[in-house]
């Protein structure tokens, strides 16, 4: 399924949140519903100090291997203490062909994108 701006999301895929003035790095971790979520981890934890080109060049495998690697890590310290659905940042595709956070009618996913903006005016 291809969403506006006919991308195909895949695993282990850079993606940016945007909402307001800000926008999130952020990896897709899984992929469901037949393409219409799509859940996400923070880049930053899944990356461990990579840089995003370094990442990019990775074979698929690899970048795979990472993001489970983390999901695991994070699965196990959240059981500990948190219900499991503060795990990803979950997102669902809305008629209008964005992926939107999932029961927020705000912000945007932009698919194959590595860009990070804090406002500094907040």
């Amino acid at each position: 399924m291809k969403t506006l701006n006919q991308v195909k999301p895949e695993m282990g895929m850079s993606v940016s949140y945007h909402i307001g003035s800000d926008s999130y790095h952020q990896i897709i971790a899984r992929i469901t519903r037949n393409g219409r979520t799509i859940e996400t981890l923070n880049a930053e934890i899944v990356l461990n100090g990579l840089t995003n080109d370094e990442w990019n060049a990775l074979p698929e495998e690899v970048r795979l291997e990472q993001v489970a690697i983390c999901l695991a890590k994070q699965l196990e310290f959240l059981s500990e203490q948190y219900e499991r659905t503060t795990l990803f940042n979950i997102y669902t595709l809305r008629n209008n062909g964005y992926y939107q956070s999932k029961g927020i009618g705000c912000g945007w996913l932009e698919l194959n994108s590595t860009y990070e903006y804090f406002d500094p005016s907040f």
